[in-house]
Order: C-alpha cells, then sequence, then structure tokens
C-alpha cells in the first residue's frame, strides 16, 4: 500500500517546465552561435586586411628599381598569381580566377587587378560583407597605411568600384578616421555584395 502510494505522488515534468526549459536552452545555443558568427566574420576581415597589405608590398617588391617605366602596363591576375604578388590562400586551380576569405565561389574572380597608370596597380575586391567593407576602409584609410603603403586611391560601394584619385570621403588621399565618415560617404551600404577598390603606388 505504501508502495503504491509513493508511485501516485511521484510527478514528472509538466509541458509548460519542458517548455521553459528547452527556450533557455535555445537562448543559449543561439547566443553561443551568434557569438562564433562575429568571431568567425571578423576573423575572416582581418585575414582579408593582412592579404591586401601582403599584395601591396609584394607588388612594390616585384617592381622595385623599376623608376618611372611603364612596368604595370598589362598587369593582370594571372600575372599577379604567377608572380608571387598574391598569397597563395587567394590563388585557385583555376588560371586567374582569385578569392578572398569571403568568396562562396570559384567560378569568377572576386580579386581583380588593373594598371591604371603606368606607375599604379589596382586592386578590386568584390563580395565583401558591409561590416567587413567598413574595417577595410578604416583599416586601409588610415594615415600610417596610406604613407606606407603609397596609396593614392581608395573607394567602397554596392557593385564594381573605379576609386577616383584620392579618395573615399574628402576628395583627396585623407585619413579615413571613423565608420560615421565611411557611412556617409555610402561607401558600404548593407549586404554581403559590396566592394573595395584601392589604387596604390607600384614602386
Amino acid at each position: 500500500m505504501q508502495l503504491r502510494t509513493q508511485l501516485h505522488t511521484q510527478k514528472g515534468f509538466t509541458l509548460i517546465e519542458i517548455a521553459i526549459v528547452l527556450t533557455i536552452v535555445g537562448l543559449i545555443i543561439g547566443g553561443i552561435w551568434l557569438a562564433a558568427s562575429t568571431v568567425f566574420s571578423n576573423n575572416k576581415t582581418q585575414a582579408l586586411q593582412k592579404d591586401v597589405i601582403q599584395v601591396i608590398q609584394n607588388t612594390k617588391t616585384l617592381f622595385a628599381g623599376q623608376g618611372s617605366s611603364a612596368v604595370t602596363t598589362g598587369f593582370t591576375n594571372a600575372n599577379a598569381a604567377t608572380s608571387g604578388v598574391v598569397p597563395s590562400d587567394m590563388v585557385t586551380p583555376t588560371a586567374g580566377v582569385l578569392v578572398t576569405p569571403f568568396s562562396t565561389q570559384t567560378a569568377a574572380s572576386d580579386v581583380n587587378f588593373s594598371a591604371p597608370t603606368a606607375t599604379t596597380v589596382g586592386l578590386q575586391l568584390l563580395n565583401i560583407p558591409s561590416n567587413a567593407c567598413t574595417q577595410m576602409l578604416l583599416t586601409l584609410g588610415s594615415l600610417n597605411n596610406i604613407q606606407k603603403l603609397g596609396i593614392v586611391g581608395l573607394s567602397g560601394g554596392a557593385g564594381a568600384q573605379t576609386p577616383a584619385a584620392g579618395g573615399l570621403v574628402t576628395g583627396t588621399v585623407g585619413v579615413t578616421t571613423s565608420v560615421t565618415a565611411v557611412n556617409a560617404a555610402g561607401a558600404c551600404p548593407a549586404g554581403n555584395a559590396d566592394s573595395i577598390a584601392v589604387d596604390f603606388n607600384a614602386f
């Protein structure tokens, strides 16, 4: 009789209690997922910043000592890949197709080289998320990098970009110091298809 009473009085979880527990677990998992996604995106942005700076430095090394000759004429993606200008993580098995950490396909290049003048090289990055675009412009537009890397044009936006000589915000190669300034220029609209273009002296 006592055993029957004990069995009868034992209760399990109610549906409401189970729902509350599942809601809390879902919120915790969602928070972890959001934090992990942010960290992953930041890592990609930092990797891209490092790659772009390395590309600029490698290009200057390649053309060092050439003076004012028209050394950059015809400088293409294939040239950049075979000459060692591009870091290995940007190169794909398809000739001339270069990628960024944000690339989701390898059928078309998300990194494109050009030669705007005989002494400058143009670098265009496509399909960049808005937040990464903003951070890239702030990094490349710092006074230190403008001087050190010889940047003469910088722009960002939706679709392909061609930087006017000098500038993102002020019309001259000035220091890009704030997210507000980048946003005010409409440089990185929301989305995952922004682009960045930077022109720099080849030597």
